[in-house]
C-alpha cells in the first residue's frame, strides 16, 4: 500500500465509525408555537415531529399559497457561522423550489380548498470539506453509501437543511398541520458532496419533492 493510500483508510476509516453517532434527528425547536404538540414519526421515510389540528380533513386541500421562506431566529437556530447573505440566499432558494415543484397546485389567492404554506429555514449544516467525496467513492464509503441510500439514511459527512413549515387554512388562518424535519441529500448523490451549498439545496429539492408526493397521496385517498 503507498503512503498516500495508508493515510487516506488512516483518516477515513475511523470516521466511519462515527457515522452512526451522527443525528438525523429533527430539532424540538423552542420558538415553535406548535412544539409542546408535536409527536416524532416517519413521514417520507425521513424522522419528523408533527402537530396535527383534530377534526380537519386535510384532503379538501388542493392548491397552495407558498409564503416568503422565513429564517429561524431562536436561540437554538444551528446555522454555524454562516452569513446572513448566505440565509437569505437559502431561504429564497427554498421557496422558489418548493413554488416550482407544487406546478399545478399553487395559487395565487385563498379559497375554501386553499392553503398557506409557511416554511422557515431552521438551520444548515456543512460537509465535512474535502472528506465527502473521497467517502463517497472510496470502496468502504461507496458500500456505506449504498446501504445509506437503501435505507434512506443520510450519507457520509454530507450537509443537511433543517425545516420547520406550517400549513394554514387560507381563510381562517388556522393550523392545520405543522412539521420539523432534517432533510439530507440522497446517500447516492455525489454532485452534492462537491460544497455544503450542493448539498443543502439538493436537500431542499428532497423536502420539496418530498411533500409534493405526499400531497398527491393525500389525494389518492380521496378516490
Amino acid at each position: 500500500m503507498t503512503l498516500s493510500r495508508s493515510w487516506l483508510v488512516l483518516t477515513i476509516a475511523p470516521s466511519f465509525l462515527l457515522i452512526g453517532c451522527s443525528s438525523n434527528e429533527p430539532p424540538r425547536l423552542q420558538a415553535s408555537s406548535t412544539a409542546p404538540q408535536m409527536q416524532q414519526e416517519a413521514v417520507g421515510g425521513r424522522p419528523t415531529l408533527v402537530y396535527r389540528a383534530p377534526n380537519v380533513d386535510a384532503r379538501r386541500y388542493t392548491r397552495f399559497i407558498v409564503d416568503p421562506v422565513d429564517i429561524y431566529r431562536g436561540a437554538d437556530a444551528q446555522f454555524g457561522d454562516l452569513s446572513e447573505q448566505d440565509k437569505q440566499q437559502m431561504a429564497q432558494f427554498m421557496r422558489s423550489e418548493f413554488v416550482r415543484i407544487l406546478g399545478n397546485r399553487n395559487a395565487s389567492a385563498s379559497g375554501a380548498n386553499v392553503a398557506r404554506l409557511h416554511l422557515t429555514l431552521a438551520g444548515l449544516e456543512n460537509n465535512v470539506p474535502g472528506v465527502a467525496t473521497v467517502a463517497h467513492v472510496a470502496p468502504a464509503g461507496l458500500v456505506l453509501n449504498v446501504i445509506n441510500s437503501a435505507t434512506d439514511r443520510p450519507g457520509s459527512f454530507t450537509g443537511s437543511t433543517t425545516i420547520a413549515g406550517e400549513v394554514l387554512d387560507s381563510e381562517s388562518n388556522r393550523i392545520i398541520v405543522s412539521f420539523v424535519q432534517k432533510r439530507y441529500p440522497d446517500a447516492m448523490d455525489i454532485g452534492a458532496t462537491l460544497s455544503s451549498r450542493d448539498a443543502q439545496r439538493a436537500a431542499i429539492t428532497e423536502a420539496a419533492e418530498g411533500f409534493r408526493k405526499r400531497l398527491d397521496q393525500i389525494q389518492a385517498s380521496r378516490k
